[in-house]
């Protein structure tokens, strides 16, 4: 699985400007929230954040959700890929 650490390391957004790429992913993001695929992502983050908190204290708890910030990240990113692409290449549909 490709990590992506910005929006212009998406194949489809690298070529685009900044106001542009940010406009096509705000677009496919609002609609990723359809599948469950988003929401376990988000109930991973907060695993995480709790996990830490519970094991490490207040700071394994900031850590821990950063790492569960990232992953979700990684999840939506895996979403919009996979169900909207065509938004991300400014295709209508």
């Amino acid at each position: 699985m490709k990590i992506y650490w910005t929006l212009k390391s998406i194949p489809e957004l690298a070529d685009l400007s900044l106001r542009e790429r940010g406009r096509r992913w705000r677009s496919a993001y609002k609609s990723a929230f359809r599948h469950r695929e988003t929401w376990c992502g988000m109930a991973l983050c907060g695993s995480c954040a709790g996990a830490g908190v519970y094991f490490f204290g207040m700071v394994g708890g900031v850590l821990m959700a950063a790492l569960g910030g990232f992953l979700y990240g990684q999840i939506v990113t895996y979403v919009v890929l996979k169900y909207y692409r065509h938004r991300l290449r400014g295709e209508a549909g």
